[in-house]
């Protein structure tokens, strides 16, 4: 078999998971590499019976992107690990030579099971926006928490134990992103190279108001989070509890908050003083390190 040549761009999403790719041709041989023919231009696909790794990283740590040549012209399907990991299958045409494809070691999207207090369940989206990020909810716990309820975890968290309240090291880009006043004070959307965007939005129709967070990086570019509340007038804040308390004082929790009005952004950032038997909105991620793509969504 010939064929020219791709580019996979490989996206390993976390420090847990694993990246171990392999490549299928239609008739169900691995990939073992490509051979240049000779006084010609083009490849040879080598092909094996057995397993052959094209890419391969230890699954504790090396989140981050890395790049692999692969054959292009010919229908192969790509693998994490084993065959219940599949990630795609190009049509028959192959990849187009030349051309940069990007794949995920593992879903960015996907589903999981929240366990309410009365101990019903109800599957809940979620969705990653960046390398090694946290997998988030896209929706609030339905009632505001006070902290001492937020910072519980495992059955006792108020999703149950796949869930739990974001630490600010989970949110760091978020926190990174306040320090620079520049890029988010008096601006109606903040948009600055190598972070999540953040732009405020209105629903009239469902009468919210909401702050439209997406995603960065290869794979995630398309990502997007909503972070909302009833349309009033005056001040919008959108916030949620972190797991985090200040180093002084025990009285207060740590809040993330973006405050807007008419559209300009005028806070930004981690707030230090909100009473922890104040009720907040708390918006949950998902407790799992990783998810593998056969376990993207919640099996009813």
């Amino acid at each position: 078999m010939d064929a020219k040549v791709a580019v996979l761009r490989i996206v390993k999403v976390d420090n847990y998971g694993p990246c171990d790719i392999y490549l299928k041709t239609a008739d169900g041989k691995y990939v073992s590499g490509l051979k240049a023919k000779k006084n010609e231009a083009g490849y040879d696909v080598v092909e094996s019976d057995t397993k052959v790794s094209v890419f391969h990283k230890d699954s504790n740590g090396n989140a981050g992107i890395y790049y692999v040549i692969v054959p292009a012209e010919v229908k192969i399907s790509v693998y994490n690990t084993n065959d219940e990991n599949h990630i795609k299958t190009t049509k028959a045409a192959g990849l187009t030579p030349g051309r940069y494809y990007t794949l995920t070691t593992g879903p960015t999207t996907g589903t999981e099971t929240a366990t309410l207090a009365n101990g019903t369940t109800e599957p809940v989206d979620w969705v990653q926006l960046w390398i090694g990020g946290p997998r988030f909810a896209i929706k609030n716990v339905a009632d505001p928490l006070t902290w001492h309820d937020a910072a519980k975890t495992g059955k006792d968290f108020a999703w149950g134990e796949k869930w739990h309240t974001p630490s600010k090291a989970d949110i760091k880009p978020f926190v990174d992103l306040a320090a620079d006043g520049e890029a988010w004070a008096g601006k109606s959307e903040i948009k600055k190279a190598g972070y999540p965007t953040f732009e405020p939005k209105t629903d009239a129709k469902d009468g919210y108001n909401y702050v439209l967070i997406t995603g960065y990086q290869p794979g995630y570019n398309k990502n997007t989070l909503y972070l909302y509340n009833k349309i009033s007038s005056g001040n919008n804040t959108y916030n949620f509890w972190t797991s985090d308390q200040p180093e002084y004082g025990s009285g207060s929790g740590c809040e993330f908050q973006i405050i807007e009005q008419d559209g300009i952004i005028g806070a930004f950032g981690i707030s230090h003083i909100t009473d922890k038997n104040t009720k907040v909105l708390t918006r949950p991620i998902l407790t799992t390190k990783t998810v593998l793509w056969k376990d993207r969504y919640v099996k009813e």
